[in-house]
């Protein structure tokens, strides 16, 4: 998994020692912040993994590191059944298609993240329409109708300025018109402050309902560039509208990815998929043990 692994190379290194010493906290708590942990949590894990090596009185630096890796991997699971959640944004066996909604602030990448999934589930054998429902920007129903000819894929779009409820409305019965299984729909990009464009988003879910479907799926997108104010964003969204998941992007070049440690600490929202890359195909499913050993391994 690219994870960008310079992230956590600093902490690697404090590790490489042949005896502990106390600076090591103070060492590895800046290291931790540096890479936008955030400091409620770079503190909780510090205090967990100290007290685990005060009661089994560890003092190899090498096992002190794996404590420290087994604390980060029980941050991100939280015991969540990840085959279960995936399952739950695959199309039904009904002739209902699945909706999802892609949400976030502005410049976060969700047109593209939208794209890397409709690719995903194209090479599934799903069929897929998607809806331009950022209908703020003629610039953002363009670069969807671009995207949807690449993919080979159907794309609803309405006037610059018109009704998103209407375009989510009118791509869902098109979905079941034409038996498509997955509706995939653009939403603009808003600030988590925005009441009105907040309110908007609960309007197209209320309208999505009225055609007979399964509550929407409502995606996430954070980038990871942003750090802590990811969090802030996550913060909003999660108290406005509730979401079913996150998809972390820019994480190629990023050295602030500590920051779904945040997320994971304070929502208990599942990192559904990852982008690692401007490719189509650079969108992976996220796997938190994985993850967790991607972050300190050293760089190759």
């Amino acid at each position: 998994m690219k994870t960008g692994q310079p992230w956590f190379s600093k902490i690697n290194s404090l590790f490489k020692v042949k005896t502990l010493n106390d600076d090591i906290w103070d060492d590895l708590e800046e290291a931790l912040i540096l890479s936008d942990v955030g400091v409620p949590i770079a503190s909780g894990l510090i205090d967990n993994v100290r007290s685990q090596v005060q009661t089994n009185v560890i003092d190899d630096p090498a096992e002190v590191f794996e404590v420290l890796k087994s604390e980060v991997k029980a941050l991100l699971s939280h015991d969540l059944d990840y085959s279960a959640l995936i399952n739950t944004f695959q199309p039904s066996s009904s002739n209902n298609p699945i909706v999802i909604l892609f949400v976030g602030v502005n410049g976060v990448g969700k047109t593209t993240t939208l794209a890397k999934m409709a690719q995903m589930y194209i090479d599934s054998g799903h069929k897929v329409i998607i809806g331009a429902a950022d209908t703020f920007r003629a610039a953002a129903i363009d670069q969807v109708k671009i995207w949807g000819e690449r993919l080979n894929s159907d794309v609803i779009a309405h006037s610059h300025g018109s009704d998103p409820s209407a375009v989510a409305f009118d791509t869902i019965e098109a979905a079941k018109a034409r038996k498509i299984d997955v509706v995939l729909i653009d939403t603009a990009g808003r600030m988590h402050n925005s009441v009105n464009l907040m309110d908007e988003l609960n309007k197209m879910t209320r309208v999505a309902a009225k055609t007979g479907i399964s509550k929407p799926k409502i995606l996430l997108v954070l980038d990871a560039s942003t750090g802590q104010n990811g969090l802030q964003q996550a913060r909003s969204f999660l108290g406005s509208i509730g979401c079913d998941g996150i998809v972390l992007t820019k994480l190629d070049g990023s050295s602030r990815g500590g920051v779904i440690l945040s997320v994971y600490s304070e929502f208990e929202m599942p990192v559904l998929y990852i982008g690692t890359g401007e490719n189509i195909s650079d969108l992976q499913l996220f796997d938190p043990n994985q993850f967790a050993q991607d972050l300190f391994s050293a760089p190759s």
